[in-house]
């Protein structure tokens, strides 16, 4: 769920100047401000893994190839500019990450599925396929599954469809191999009613 804070005729330069608003993760749609719902503790732990895995894989590569960025706003256009869960941005265009944005179109972006599951399955799909991100990867935690997608032309293919006895693999990183059970089956998810 999501609510918006301003009409239409937001610039991206307005958007880059609300520094008064730093309650919570905000996206440019189309014109319009738009607050995101506060994330789940499950969303979190998810994504606060993956980060960390990702980066101690790069961490241990000489030279380091790249950064793993977690809710850093993506300027992919001059009225849009979300901000995906996580974004992964090789070396060689470490300049386009400018303070809280990056400039620009990452090498992959991660959405972990929540309320509002359509936003990231059918919006920003379309809106990573349209500015050329080459790999979206998309996390359902109610199923335990992972969908890896990579550009075919203007749209976007099924790499993988993973869960948790598979292994994560990507062009994006080479060398990167994720075992799922170990994002899935993390301990820090085991919650009082949720299955292990």
């Amino acid at each position: 769920m999501t609510t918006v804070q301003h009409g239409t005729g937001m610039t991206l330069a307005e958007y880059r100047a609300r520094d008064e608003m730093d309650d919570g993760v905000w996206e440019l749609v189309g014109g319009a401000l738009q607050q995101m719902a506060p994330p789940t503790y499950d969303h979190q732990n998810l994504i606060t893994f993956l980060v960390g895995f990702i980066n101690a894989y790069l961490d241990a590569t000489v030279p380091r190839p790249g950064w793993a960025i977690p809710g850093i706003g993506v300027v992919l256009s001059e009225r849009r500019a979300p901000a995906p869960d996580l974004i992964y941005v090789p070396a060689a265009r470490a300049h386009s990450i400018q303070g809280s944005f990056v400039e620009g179109v990452p090498d992959l972006a991660v959405a972990v599925l929540s309320g509002d599951r359509a936003r990231d399955l059918v919006m920003k799909r379309a809106w990573y396929a349209e500015a050329g991100v080459p790999e979206y990867w998309i996390i359902d935690p109610l199923a335990d599954r992972l969908l890896a997608l990579e550009l075919d032309g203007a749209e976007y293919v099924a790499h993988a469809a993973l869960g948790r006895g598979d292994t994560l693999t990507t062009p994006a990183i080479p060398g990167l191999a994720l075992p799922l059970e170990r994002l899935f089956g993390h301990p820090a998810r085991l919650l009082p009613g949720r299955r292990p």
